[in-house]
């Protein structure tokens, strides 16, 4: 896992995204923190022009510091492209051939790429949180820190990126190549909230009736770790479940990958029917619902046809594309 060779392999691959990384950590927390400090104290002047009227920092305005942002969205588009780095462009450069003949267990190999990018996660996670953390606390504000948990504002925001970037890991253990890889992860990693809001309208359109959202779907959508800010208690401890399943899965079928289908869009042949239904059905539903979206909302049988329209004219475009996405093959020749 914590091999030299392996290591230094791993970071030539991947240098210039962890040095992104970097930098959008060092300004992620600490930027918010300095940005925040300067809209708590206009509110505090405000408030000081009204009569009985005293300023508090709210408990949402602390985790909007540790979690929130469009920083924190870049930092996830960065995790999935470090996974795709390490896995996928492997597969599209065929140096994957020569790292499985290197005297090495493939599994090591696995462990040591997860190894190396968490370890960059944490490291840049940590100095993020701490550096954020006293520059609030050294300000007036300190008190701020009474209103949240160190689960809210540090454990939980970690735990989301290590789950994200195993998830992205265990997507690459199955696909063929790297571009693949990060949209199977961002389909994935949305699927079961995405296939609520699909399934929702069907039933919203056909029987007037709107389901509820489950709390379930924020433990079961990967990408909720780190999207949704306000997190309820336990999704720390189901995010470090996630990551020992993914983990463990991603080690077992990195162990039994068929090097010959690197390229291809899956390299388990056994994956392409059932990747061929859900594709086709997930994008015709999606069609149905963008197209019923443009009906009134009071005009229901216009709703139904264009639902309709929509679910066949996409489901056309689906059975052409989604083939020939399977049987695509891409490698590059590798420089080195």
């Amino acid at each position: 896992m914590f091999d030299k060779g392996l290591w230094l392999q791993n970071y030539k691959q991947t240098k210039l995204v962890i040095g992104l990384m970097f930098a959008l950590y060092l300004i992620h927390m600490p930027f918010q923190a300095v940005l925040a400090i300067e809209t708590w104290m206009e509110r505090e002047e405000m408030a000081d022009s009204i009569d009985d009227y005293v300023y508090e920092v709210q408990r949402w305005d602390v985790l909007q510091v540790f979690s929130e942002g469009i920083i924190s969205v870049f930092l996830l588009i960065t995790v999935v492209v470090l996974a795709g780095l390490l896995i996928g462009l492997e597969r599209n450069t065929r140096k994957m051939d020569f790292a499985f003949s290197l005297p090495y267990k493939r599994r090591d190999l696995f462990w040591a790429k997860w190894a190396f990018g968490s370890t960059a996660i944490t490291a840049f996670h940590s100095f993020s949180f701490l550096s954020a953390f006293l520059i609030i606390w050294f300000s007036p504000y300190q008190d701020a820190f009474n209103q949240v948990t160190t689960a809210e504002i540090l454990i939980q925001p970690f735990v989301g990126m290590i789950l994200i970037f195993t998830f992205a890991l265990f997507v690459g253990t199955f696909t063929g190549e790297m571009i693949s890889q990060m949209v199977v992860t961002v389909l994935l990693g949305f699927f079961p909230l995405g296939i609520y809001h699909l399934t929702e309208r069907i039933i919203d359109i056909h029987l007037n009736f709107i389901l509820p959202i489950p709390r379930l779907l924020d433990f079961i959508t990967p990408f909720m770790y780190v999207l949704e800010s306000d997190q309820h208690s336990w999704m720390a401890g189901s995010g470090i479940i996630g990551i020992i399943i993914f983990l463990s899965a991603g080690k077992r079928i990195y162990e039994r990958n068929e090097l010959e289908h690197n390229g291809e869009f899956l390299i388990f042949k056994s994956l392409h029917r059932p990747a061929y239904i859900v594709i086709v059905l997930m994008i015709s539903m999606f069609g149905g619902t963008i197209l019923s979206s443009l009906a009134p909302w009071n005009a229901d049988i216009l709703q139904i046809l264009s639902y309709w329209i929509g679910f066949f004219g996409f489901l056309l475009f689906a059975l052409l594309i989604t083939r020939k996405v399977l049987e695509m093959n891409v490698l590059i020749k590798s420089q080195s």
